[in-house]
């Protein structure tokens, strides 16, 4: 929820070739938005759009993970826990990921 009106073709463009998640969650009571998703999304689209979302830790460990690489830093050791400092957008951020 946004806090005020949107209209349906906001919800279908979120930023990628899927609706956002909660389009059956806004709409249900105003149309049949489950009969439109099945005309106008291929079962593979539907399939990944009703997919459960990772893990936000396992997700934040993958980005850290991935910075890490794309900087050309080792990975830490996988004995010991680890504190690590990453920037993000300017923002100094605190990950520790035991």
């Amino acid at each position: 929820m946004l806090g005020h009106d949107v209209p349906f073709a906001y919800c279908r463009a979120p930023g990628s070739e899927l609706p956002c998640r909660k389009v059956f969650d806004c709409w249900w009571e105003t149309f049949d938005v489950t009969g439109f998703i099945r005309t106008h999304y291929s079962p593979d689209q539907i399939a990944r759009l009703l997919a459960p979302r990772p893990d936000k830790l396992a997700t934040i460990a993958e980005l850290i993970e991935r910075a890490r690489r794309d900087a050309g830093q080792p990975p830490p050791a996988a004995s010991a826990g680890w504190v690590d400092s990453v920037h993000f957008r300017g923002a100094h951020l605190r990950a520790d990921l035991t």
